[in-house]
């Protein structure tokens, strides 16, 4: 995340002396000039048929930020931070899977997803397990969790940090989430919000389990900043859930 946020400095730093430079030229030249260029650049910024006095939507200005698919109410850093996307496999070789991304989220069609030992898990859908990259076949129906950054090639290529495969024909993919809290309610049952602003309901009975390890985990185990996958219906109510150790949040 660091290199993206100095990428995206120096992005802004550049923009900023391109401004400048504008600047000076158009107090170089005849007022009337300057007038016409800023009205024109005013035009095409906000489109054509539409009034230069007329304001844009803060709404619309955010949801061309934060991209297709994403609902303009939500935190734009907790958006571009994690990305999910699914559809078919198209290919799987050594380290990589090619998706056909149809998401309606980042770039549409092929995408290769890296698969990194130290950063990407490949789990199953149905109960949480590691799966191996080989079982995976082409045409298989997958989840993937992706960052912002992504190579400008064709296909682009981008590392998943989660990978959700061998998910049951009438089941529903789970979830794979940041706390932002978990909060006990009067009847015993808990409220969890996550760092993207969907909000789950725990039954006090609901079924944790730790990720590869024997610890007892409880579901007050769960805090602000643990990461966990989430199995629940339509309603937002879970069934079940898998925490993620605390050091690796």
């Amino acid at each position: 995340m660091k290199k993206i946020k100095n990428t995206v400095l120096a992005a802004a730093c550049c923009t900023g002396l391109m401004v400048l430079g504008c600047v000076g030229l158009a107090q170089a030249q005849d007022p009337a000039d300057v007038t016409e260029a800023t009205e024109a650049s005013r035009q095409e910024e906000v489109g054509p048929g539409v009034k230069t006095e007329q304001a844009v939507p803060a709404e619309t200005v955010k949801q061309r930020e934060v991209g297709p698919g994403v609902k303009p109410e939500q935190d734009l850093e907790a958006v571009l931070n994690q990305i999910r996307i699914w559809g078919p496999v198209l290919g799987v070789e050594e380290d990589m899977i090619r998706i056909d991304n149809q998401s309606g989220v980042s770039f549409a069609g092929e995408i290769v997803l890296n698969i990194s030992d130290e950063f990407s898990r490949v789990l199953d859908g149905e109960n949480g397990y590691p799966v191996d990259l080989g079982s995976i076949k082409e045409g298989d129906f997958i989840y993937a969790y992706i960052g912002p950054a992504m190579t400008m090639s064709l296909p682009p290529m981008t590392t998943a940090e989660m990978v959700i495969c061998q998910i049951p024909q009438d089941g529903k993919a789970p979830d794979y989430i940041e706390v932002k809290s978990m909060e006990q309610q009067a009847d015993g049952s808990w409220r969890l919000e996550t760092q993207d602003q969907v909000s789950y309901t725990v039954p006090a009975d609901c079924q944790i389990l730790p990720y590869l390890t024997r610890n007892i985990v409880t579901l007050a185990d769960v805090q602000e900043s643990s990461t966990c996958l989430v199995w629940s219906d339509e309603a937002g109510s879970v069934q079940k859930i898998v925490l993620f150790p605390s050091d690796e949040a």
